[in-house]
């Protein structure tokens, strides 16, 4: 079974009570692989700018703690982007946490823009752009951010790779859902690939601007929208399925390699 759990959550608070429940739930329904969006093991972006350093190393181990622990408990995998204290600064990470161990990609592209600059505030250094990607049963998987699903290097490698499954936590506001829906959708047709993409949901600040509005979904490798949450704290489960029909269909990577060679 090919199960993905994909939790819609806001920014968890230090108890483990809420993530302990939706991982059982997703355990119990066939999932062994969890995903969570951008910011819910931690403060938005906007909130840690003020937040003291201390206070945040503080909230990333605690949760960090938890994904070990839980991970064991219910021998699942959970994917959770993260942010990690380092001596120099902070950064901006996505953590796969299983039984036996925890891998982490450090997010290559960040934000630039005046009201949202990432790339100024974290520490993440990139020399070469790579794609991360992993086994899940017979299913091939790559995760991304957000952000970084705006640039053809991602897509180039998921064609070459033949990536079934592009996973896809984001944390996606101002009203953008139209937007995310055409982009994703064109990018699993020209890629035969199928897209998880995880949004959080909540207000950061107690500010109206910065809501987040879920819309977590699964477009399939023929660009199908098959599953979509709407606005509030929810879970979804998927069944990930191998893209080769869609490749075998549509010979785009074939096709193109005509006027390549």
């Amino acid at each position: 079974m090919n199960k993905i759990a994909a939790l819609q959550l806001p920014t968890l608070a230090l108890s483990e009570s809420r993530l302990d429940y939706y991982l059982k739930a997703s355990k119990d329904n066939g999932a062994n692989l969890v995903v969570l969006g951008e910011y819910v093991l931690n403060s938005f972006f906007t909130e840690l700018l003020s937040m003291p350093k201390n206070m945040i190393k503080e909230q990333s181990l605690a949760k960090k703690e938890s994904l070990i622990k839980f991970a064991k408990k219910y021998d699942i995998k959970i994917i959770a982007p993260f942010i990690s204290v380092e001596n120099k600064g902070l950064k901006k990470l996505c953590l796969m946490v299983s039984k036996d161990e925890v891998k982490s990609y450090e997010q290559q592209i960040l934000m630039p823009y005046s009201h949202w600059n990432e790339e100024k505030f974290f520490i993440n250094s990139c020399k070469k752009l790579k794609l991360f990607s992993f086994d899940y049963n017979d299913i091939k998987c790559a995760v991304c951010f957000g952000f970084e699903a705006h640039f053809d290097f991602f897509w180039n490698q998921i064609k070459a790779k033949k990536i079934d499954l592009l996973i896809l936590p984001t944390a996606s506001t101002f009203n953008s859902e139209q937007r995310w829906l055409e982009m994703l959708k064109t990018r699993a047709f020209l890629s035969s690939c199928a897209i998880l993409r995880v949004n959080r949901v909540g207000k950061a600040n107690n500010d109206d601007k910065w809501n987040f509005y879920g819309n977590t979904l699964y477009i399939n490798a023929f660009a199908e929208l098959t599953e979509c949450l709407k606005d509030k704290e929810e879970m979804l489960i998927i069944q990930a399925e191998k893209s080769s029909e869609a490749r075998k269909l549509w010979k785009f990577d074939s096709i193109a390699r005509k006027y390549n060679s």
